[in-house]
């Protein structure tokens, strides 16, 4: 054997030697915590609620110190147990709002009983404040993580603004075909406006942006009167004078499988639209006018992305039982002639208008 190779060789065999022994003498559970954590072995608070659709990774060389990853997960395995199906974490929104990866470098740790490893920080990135909490054991990862995002002049309750709330503005040279007539989609943008802003006040009563990224609204849920909707669902952020609303696509998904209002084939094509959305959020426009009324707008481009999903026959079908019984038939021509529509559209807007909660 040449020098070279012995070198090698002996170096290879060192290292080995080295890690060995490091592993033997590193204190608590070791290289067997050394993991990612999701499903069934993690349980993820935010906010004092729990987080599904994500994932952690912990490792540590030393059983001293160790790096932490947050970031999402959507496990289609676990909505469709029979198909073996891949996670995919890279189109899952992370952890905290307008981070896919939240790293973590560093972090102390104490050994307790039976090996665990017990953990507490605080990290500032960004303009946010993240505080958490966790442990490590055999069985598992329990952490809890507590984020006050940047302080920005849209959080706080705001309420449904009176009046038209939702405005639509559809450009196109597109038309609606009723059978025995027609009407112009510009046209029926006109009389639309009103029509879902009534819609959306019998069902929405205010919005709440939260100091920790979360979303939640108020709503009355038909049979079950006024509530607010479950935290860690929706999240959003500010970035570069936009506003980005995320969606936890794991739980959603599992609620419209659960229901079994979408199959397989109805998730494949729910995720192929939203691909761009997932992981970053849904882009929207914002103002706040001289009256302190807040603005989002979903523009052309995005606008006319999301409205595909309405195309698909599942979500199509509940979108239509919304409208009151004498709009039926307009919105059913309107949703299948959906995808047509779009293509020809030259300008899309759909507006929420909200005020200032007293």
């Amino acid at each position: 054997m040449k020098t070279k190779d012995l070198c090698i060789g002996a170096a290879f065999l060192l290292a080995m030697g080295l890690a060995g022994c490091e592993d033997s003498d590193m204190p608590g559970l070791g290289k067997d915590a050394n993991t990612t954590y999701s499903g069934d072995n993690l349980t993820l608070t935010y906010g004092g609620s729990v987080m599904e659709g994500k994932q952690i990774t912990f490792h540590t060389y030393d059983g001293e110190k160790a790096s932490i990853e947050m970031s999402g997960a959507l496990d289609l395995n676990a909505l469709f147990p029979n198909e073996n199906l891949p996670e995919i974490g890279l189109l899952a929104p992370g952890v905290v709002p307008g981070e896919i990866v939240t790293q973590l470098q560093n972090v102390p740790l104490t050994v307790g009983e039976n090996g665990s490893y017990a953990f507490s920080g605080t990290d500032s990135s960004n303009g946010r404040e993240l505080f958490y909490k966790g442990e490590v054991s055999a069985t598992g990862m329990v952490m809890d993580v507590q984020v006050k995002m940047p302080d920005d002049e849209i959080a706080g309750t705001w309420n449904l603004a009176d009046g038209q709330s939702l405005s639509l503005v559809w450009d196109t040279d597109g038309t609606i075909d009723l059978g025995n007539s027609s009407i112009s989609i510009n046209m029926l943008a006109g009389l639309a406006s009103p029509i879902l802003s009534d819609l959306i006040a019998g069902k929405l009563q205010s919005v709440s942006f939260r100091e920790d990224g979360n979303v939640t609204i108020h709503y009355q849920k038909s049979g079950a009167g006024w509530q607010d909707s479950p935290l860690n669902m929706a999240q959003y952020y500010l970035h570069e004078g936009k506003f980005f609303l995320q969606l936890n696509a794991s739980p959603i998904l599992e609620i419209a499988t659960r229901t079994r209002a979408a199959g397989l084939t109805d998730l494949v094509g729910m995720l192929t639209g939203l691909v761009g959305y997932l992981s970053e959020g849904i882009p929207l426009a914002y103002s706040i006018g001289t009256d302190g009324a807040l603005t989002l707008t979903l523009q052309t481009e995005d606008a006319k992305a999301i409205l595909q999903l309405l195309s698909l026959d599942f979500v199509a079908e509940k979108v239509q039982t919304l409208f009151p019984e004498e709009y039926q038939a307009i919105a059913q021509s309107l949703l299948q002639q959906l995808p047509e529509l779009l293509e020809s559209t030259r300008q899309l807007e759909i507006s929420l208008t909200l005020a200032p909660a007293e």
